[in-house]
């Protein structure tokens, strides 16, 4: 009876068989991160992080406004105004510089009209345009970014990048509420 070659012989290539394929990161930490801190000084240079407490919020959900706002939201809203519009463009539109520009467009426009009013966290046009234009254009770029960059998912690395800016603000929003201001 004999073995078939290489039965019991290893070599470095075969055991782990995942260490031949290169493990793509799920977020680009370079890019979520700096688009997240152009976003805080663009933030706070527009006067974003002067919050209007939430007026008709009971303080029994304040909890559910945080969770909202810090976990649901930059999913949804990445999904819905930065990844379809791109992905539906990107199929309907050859060249990619019109596909990125009428995303940036569509984008910013669902982004400010998203913004705006609300019963919970008032913003007026004025804010709600700042938001959603300075909100526009950190996450597209952060969208357009990795996706040049073609390491990590465009998707969850702008996702992570609206989630860290969302809990600063519901950071300090709660720091607010805490000191009393």
């Amino acid at each position: 009876m004999t073995t078939p070659p290489g039965l019991y012989t290893a070599s470095a290539s075969s055991f782990p068989p995942s260490t031949d394929i290169m493990r793509e990161p799920l977020v680009n930490w370079r890019i979520c991160l700096l688009c997240y801190a152009v976003l805080l000084v663009l933030g706070a240079g527009g006067n974003t992080l002067h919050l209007v407490p939430p007026a008709n919020l009971p303080q029994a959900e304040f909890p559910q406004f945080v969770i909202a706002a810090t976990l649901v939201a930059p999913v949804l809203e990445t999904f819905l105004f930065f990844y379809l519009p791109y992905h539906v463009l990107k199929k309907l539109i050859s060249s990619p510089r019109i596909v990125w520009g009428l995303s940036f467009l569509t984008t910013a426009f669902l982004f400010v009209i998203c913004h705006h009013g609300g019963s919970h966290l008032y913003r007026n046009w004025l804010m709600a345009s700042h938001v959603g234009l300075t909100g526009t254009l950190c996450f597209m770029g952060c969208f357009y970014l990795t996706t040049q960059s073609d390491r990590g998912s465009p998707f969850w690395s702008t996702a992570l990048c609206h989630l860290f800016y969302n809990s600063t603000l519901a950071f300090v929003l709660c720091l607010s509420f805490w000191l009393g201001n």
